[in-house]
């Protein structure tokens, strides 16, 4: 019988070799040192076959219902969810399946504009030592369970706040320090916690409000790239970095036993944000993407702050670091429109113990003409080093870089970034949606630090399901 309980030393040592020794994007779940042993390896491992698996939403597809005479409706909007499980190749390709609110076990119906996968997140919320995954679409969120033949039927959600906007955002982590998997949830308004670990029916074991300060006052459709989990300040528990809307400034808000709590400490705002220990001395740093950042008479150029974390959350002697386009040893320049810091990520893709930064710039190569619509965008990979995040050594990946895919049509990358070792070989691909005429998520492989035409890309395709219509919005990533 295939054990499932791995000791927090091995999980620990599990997350310093992809990110220094702290949880970055990377879904490598770090238990707390003195907790009980964890109840599963990975925080997205849906079978518990020791490998990550990849989420996809695709809230804006159709589902096919069939009516009592015979006749068939497709509700428009109405979302799926479909899993890329991973394994010895990496992504899995073929045989994907859709879920949707029709299917056997999953709660809910199917509705027009239902969006049932707009907002997805992992991990093991009934502590059975499978990973389980949280899905949103209007106004309501599933918890789908884990099982040894992967996700298995669910529960809605019990909301016992009963406010507008329910599932607007969804961040998994142990904020409590009791080695369970706890559950942020936005509102229209504020975000709570709901504490881990849930019953069957849904029910967590207590909720409480989390105070984000003044500045929070709506969590519309970005605002799951606007908060990011991790360790800050060295312990054992999650944190919250929570990023205020139209590039507000953001808070640090530290994990302890009655979750996350407010501190005095703000970061500059932005669009996205990724935390990653990236000079390894022990403390997680904040990147804060803000693609739509002016530089000169440049508008939407981007830039990319990080701010270097301590004990309180960000070290108030050590200046916070810019990098834009124009930062030496960055290739490119700063041109109006490059959106770059449109996503970040962190991952350790060099293997040399630091986190490095993947930065994306969906709007580089851009065309000048009026009306012109060709393919375009790139990635960005900035080397952490003991001095963190530099310039010097860094690399672009244009979308049509050697090893890349090459999708019909025009298309941009990337708006969204994951990185994530999916065949367990140490070396984390980058997940990034790709916005075709014939969508699909790209896992691109990376070796030595090099990205793309290094190692093998997969190409996800939406599920050959005859009960669900190809939405144009395949590609929402469970983070």
């Amino acid at each position: 019988m295939r054990r499932h309980i791995r000791h927090a030393i091995a999980i620990a040592a599990a997350a310093t070799t992809l990110t220094g020794g702290l949880l970055a994007s990377t879904g490598t779940r770090a238990e707390a040192a003195t907790a009980a042993p964890a109840p599963s390896r990975y925080s997205d491992d849906f079978n518990g076959d020791g490998y990550h698996d990849l989420a996809i939403g695709s809230p804006d597809a159709g589902v096919k219902v069939t009516a009592a005479e015979g006749a068939t409706t497709t509700l428009g909007s109405a979302g799926y969810v479909t899993v890329s499980y991973g394994g010895k190749h990496g992504a899995q390709k073929t045989g994907l399946k859709a879920l949707t609110q029709n299917s056997p076990g999953v709660p809910g119906d199917a509705t027009q504009g239902g969006r049932f996968g707009q907002v997805l997140t992992s991990g093991d919320f009934n502590a059975d030592g499978y990973a389980d995954l949280a899905v949103s679409g209007r106004g309501q969120v599933s918890l789908l369970w884990g099982s040894p033949t992967g996700l298995k039927g669910g529960t809605p959600m019990a909301d016992p706040n009963r406010r507008p906007g329910f599932g607007s955002v969804l961040k998994a982590g142990d904020f409590t320090g009791d080695g369970k998997t706890d559950l942020v949830v936005g509102y229209s308004t504020s975000l709570h916690l709901f504490k881990g670990p849930f019953k069957a029916d849904g029910t967590p074991a207590s909720t409480r409000e989390v105070d984000t300060g003044r500045n929070y006052p709506v969590y519309d459709e970005g605002a799951q790239e606007r908060i990011a989990v991790g360790r800050v300040n060295k312990g054992s528990i999650d944190d919250l970095v929570v990023l205020g809307e139209r590039r507000m400034r953001g808070r640090v808000l530290l994990g302890g036993a009655s979750g996350p709590r407010l501190t005095p400490v703000t970061v500059r705002g932005g669009n996205s944000v990724a935390v990653a220990d990236f000079d390894k001395d022990g403390y997680g740093d904040v990147a804060v993407g803000d693609a739509a950042s002016v530089l000169d008479t440049e508008t939407a150029a981007g830039v990319v702050r990080v701010n270097y974390g301590a004990s309180n959350g960000v070290d108030e002697n050590r200046s916070m670091r810019m990098f834009t386009e124009d930062t030496p040893g960055v290739p490119g320049g700063v041109q109006k429109g490059d959106r770059f810091g449109a996503s970040v990520a962190a991952a350790d893709l060099n293997r040399d113990g630091y986190a490095d930064l993947v930065v994306g710039a969906p709007g580089e190569r851009k065309p000048t003409c009026e009306h012109c619509y060709i393919s375009g965008g790139g990635l960005y990979v900035l080397k952490g080093s003991s001095r963190g995040v530099t310039g010097t050594g860094s690399a672009f990946y244009a979308y049509n870089a050697p090893g890349l895919p090459r999708p019909a049509g025009t298309y941009r990358i990337p708006s969204q970034l994951k990185t994530t070792d999916l065949n367990n070989d140490k070396q984390p691909e980058i997940t990034l949606p790709v916005p075709a005429t014939a969508p699909e998520v790209w896992s691109v492989g990376t070796k030595g630090g090099k990205v793309a035409g290094s190692s093998p890309t997969r190409a996800v395709k939406p599920p050959a399901d005859p009960q669900v219509t190809t939405g144009t919005e395949f590609g929402v990533l469970a983070r």
